[in-house]
């Protein structure tokens, strides 16, 4: 069972669902701003039924900053959101439009028709006050995407090319044909409007007769690149700078003086949900913790909700999808970890000052050089080693490597069950578990060139008198290291060259130590095992403390799989080549 949030409130938690008639009397003590930030540090259920409990719902709900209630619509769900709906502002529902109607510079009249639609089922919806706010092209270019409009007078009244379309008239003055197949919500809307603002009807129906398609809608697009600029939502090239360099040093030398971080002054209520989003885990979280200045930690929200608005313009994400959205904010969530963390040396008070008196900017584009830097070391590695190296990692690796090159490298989630198999970097540990990955590989490649004589023509020349394995995505360097194991353990050399049928079941039938019990597992002989490991130390490489580190790993991997898939096997009877992996056979 899930426990309950950890949130400053004047009244325990479970009181909203076990004792609502407290709340409610909790409630009516405090002020709409004071319940639209405990509204706002809560999500889901707890959310809706607070509001429903609040005697000022309306109130609060427009306290909130429309970035917010766009995160609830979303989290609830557009159908358990119509509570909202009713509710907002017409500057909110702006707000709404401007990222659902919108694909970068295209207009989405059927997201338009989505909303209008699920307005429509609101019992007081707020699109009247919306048509009679500002910016009367964005209404036109709206219906004019969605009806056309005839005029019964001498110039206009001859319908084109409305076959098929159903036809409407609330006055009997103007002629209206739907474009669209179900107008109901529509058709609503108009009545309303005709009947509530006669003169509003008047020019919004001679407009979509008159004005010129192309101008109304360039017109409306840049209204729309003034409002969401507004609200921190910049165009492309703008964004695109968030993708700076910035060496993590600089933080730690040339810190921000405390005084030019930027207050929130008109920003009351900054959106919870940037921090709430943090993994808890992470030093980020840890730093935000032990800082004490709410202000700041306001400015923190707003900066973060920013950076996530750069990334999703930058990346050419859609701003109307909630998954991107997500995915935009653990991006930021993440580099800017890795900046911080990089930053303080992994200091948790060095931590806290910085974010008390550093742009978080400066700590997600540190995080995002860090990251350039893993990525052109990964460029670097295959050049080096990239013709070899195909024939000694396994498919997983080869698509780690992919990920790496990546524009943004990413990392294999270890997160179980279904989903996305990959996801951004979020702290310096994957880094640098990455690199140690990337050494580990450029010691498979001279490993396999000096100690075991292994090229890409060598391999492509074994492979193609193997039976087993057949191809080289169906081996490894574990494959070549446990048969050169064989062939030292047999013939005392150190080879790769794949081996007959009867010399590796002759391999099979010596290197295992007789189970005590006959039921158990077969495990190898240590001693062969030393004499090939003390063997390759001899070879011609330049053994380093890490090489041997990965030696040993390597072979322990080898023996690993040389028990699980030869170690209970009878070898009184034909092995079954195909059905094993381990050792290169030629049948």
């Amino acid at each position: 069972m899930n426990s309950l949030p950890e949130i400053a409130s004047p009244f325990p938690l479970e009181w909203i669902s076990s004792n609502p008639r407290a709340v409610e009397t909790a409630l009516e003590k405090m002020t709409p701003g004071e319940q639209a930030g405990l509204v706002d540090s809560l999500s889901g259920k707890l959310q809706r039924d607070l509001l429903i409990l609040s005697p000022q719902a309306v109130q609060v709900i427009r306290e909130l900053p429309p970035e917010s209630i766009y995160f609830m619509i979303k989290d609830w769900g557009e159908n358990d959101a119509l509570l909202l709906l009713e509710m907002v502002s017409s500057d909110q529902l702006q707000y709404f439009f401007d990222l659902e109607w919108w694909r970068g510079d295209r207009f989405r009249p059927d997201r338009a028709l989505h909303w209008l639609s699920l307005l429509d089922q609101c019992e007081e919806s707020q699109l009247l006050a919306w048509f009679q706010s500002e910016d009367f092209d964005e209404k036109v270019m709206l219906l004019q995407s969605l009806i056309k409009v005839y005029k019964r007078d001498e110039m206009t009244d001859i319908p084109e090319n409305v076959d098929g379309m159903e036809h409407f008239s609330p006055d009997g003055v103007y002629d209206i044909f739907f474009k669209v197949a179900e107008p109901e919500a529509i058709k609503k809307l108009l009545f309303v409007l005709r009947s509530e603002d006669e003169p509003l009807f008047f020019s919004l129906m001679e407009a979509v007769i008159w004005y010129p398609l192309t101008a109304t809608v360039e017109s409306a697009y840049r209204w729309h690149l003034v409002r969401t600029a507004e609200r921190g939502i910049p165009d492309f090239d703008e964004a695109f700078t968030i993708y700076s360099n910035l060496d993590a040093r600089w933080l730690r030398d040339e810190s921000l003086a405390p005084e030019t971080i930027a207050d929130t002054e008109g920003f009351h209520h900054a959106p919870k949900y940037p921090l709430l989003q943090v993994d808890p885990s992470s030093f980020f979280s840890q730093c935000i913790a032990l800082v004490e200045s709410e202000e700041r930690k306001n400015t923190l929200r707003w900066e973060l909700v920013s950076l996530a608005n750069k990334v999703l313009v930058a990346d050419r994400m859609d701003p109307a999808d909630f998954e991107q959205r997500k995915k935009a904010m653990d991006k930021v969530g993440g580099y800017v970890n890795i900046g911080l963390e990089l930053g303080a040396e992994g200091d948790l008070e060095r931590g806290r000052r910085l974010l008390e008196r550093t742009w978080a900017r400066f700590l997600f584009q540190a995080g995002y050089s860090r990251l350039k830097e893993l990525r052109w070391k990964v460029q670097k590695f295959l050049r080096d080693h990239g013709n070899l190296i195909d024939y000694l990692i396994s498919a997983g690796d080869k698509e780690q490597l992919g990920a790496l090159l990546h524009r943004f490298p990413r990392i294999a989630s270890l997160e179980s069950g279904e989903g996305e198999q990959w996801k951004d970097f979020d702290r310096v540990e994957d880094i640098e578990r990455m690199e140690r990955f990337l050494e580990r590989g450029a010691f498979f490649a001279r490993f396999a060139r000096q100690c075991l004589g292994l090229t890409p023509e060598t391999l492509e020349s074994f492979l193609a008198q193997c039976t087993i394995p057949a191809h080289k995505d169906d081996a490894d360097l574990r494959v070549w290291t446990t048969t050169a194991l064989a062939r030292h353990t047999m013939f005392r050399e150190v080879s790769a060259v794949p081996l007959i049928e009867a010399a590796a079941k002759n391999f099979l039938e010596v290197v295992f130590v007789q189970p005590i019990h006959g039921g158990d597992a077969r495990a190898c002989h240590e001693e062969m095992i030393h004499a090939f490991h003390d063997r390759l130390l001899e070879g011609p490489m330049a053994w380093t403390d890490s090489d041997r580190g990965f030696l040993g790993e390597l072979i322990a991997a080898s023996v690993e799989n040389l028990e699980t898939q030869y170690g209970r096997l009878n070898f009184k009877a034909p092995v079954d080549w195909q059905y094993t992996y381990g050792l290169a056979v030629i049948q």
